[in-house]
């Protein structure tokens, strides 16, 4: 019968081919994983120093970027150091100056206008001083009086007594201008000795254009006839001794030592 002659092919061909087709799957996975072997070990045979040159750049770059950020920093803080705004200065307020001790040439009653004490007056030009003891106007009332041509003289006033000054001004004692002359010669003045010239002896030089001057010592400035200590005319030179505490009053005459 044909068909029990019939032949029948093992199946060794397809198993070849499967075979065949299994060993190349192999022999691919075999280099797949050869070549990763090998990329691995060069991964991991790179230093730490050739993997960071990327990250060195950037840090590199990052310093430079602060390096170049820092001074405008600074530029900011000194500006707003310089741009800090200023406090508003304000100007001292001017103090009021001074009340003047000067008393001007008037009529003043002791106690209500000045207060009692001694005074230095100097003269304008031909001045005149009174002290009384009431406001009558008479010349009974008038205490004491003087004209002083130049120079100055001390005057005491007592409480309830009236001061007369013309052509001239006053201070209180321990507020007046210093009167010691700058070249030591005293002329035409009352002086205090003790403050305004030394105590001692003096040579008095007559220093006048009608021929005489005058010359007085006393015991204080009230002007009157009992504290007059010596007076004299003088139409030569003199000598003079003066002790501390006393008043010398010299007109048209000069004194040196």
């Amino acid at each position: 019968m044909e068909q029990q002659n019939q032949q029948v092919m093992p199946p060794d061909g397809k198993n070849k081919k499967k075979k065949g087709f299994l060993a190349g799957c192999l022999g691919c996975l075999g280099m797949i994983i050869f070549f990763g072997i090998i990329i691995g070990a060069c991964a991991g045979g790179m230093t730490s120093e050739e993997k960071t040159p990327v990250s060195s750049d950037v840090s590199k770059d990052q310093e430079e970027t602060t390096a170049d950020e820092a001074p405008e920093e600074a530029t900011d803080d000194a500006t707003q150091e310089t741009e800090a705004p200023q406090e508003e200065v304000t100007e001292p307020e001017e103090e009021p100056a001074e009340k003047t001790t000067e008393i001007k040439a008037g009529t003043y009653k002791v106690g209500t206008d000045l207060p009692p004490g001694e005074y230095l007056v100097f003269s304008d030009g031909m001045a005149y001083f009174e002290a009384s003891k009431d406001s009558t106007g008479t010349l009974d009332s008038i205490i004491f009086n003087d004209n002083l041509t130049g120079g100055t003289a001390y005057v005491t006033l007592q409480d309830g007594q009236y001061f007369k000054l013309q052509r001239g001004k006053m201070y209180p004692v321990d507020q007046a201008p210093s009167i010691i002359p700058e070249n030591g010669i005293y002329e035409t003045g009352m002086f205090k000795v003790g403050k305004d010239i030394p105590a001692g002896e003096y040579k008095v030089i007559l220093d006048s254009t009608i021929g005489m001057g005058y010359i007085e010592v006393a015991s204080d400035s009230s002007h009157q006839l009992g504290s007059i200590i010596s007076n004299d005319i003088v139409e030569s030179d003199q000598y003079i001794t003066v002790s501390d505490g006393q008043y010398l009053k010299l007109q048209d005459v000069k004194i040196e030592k």
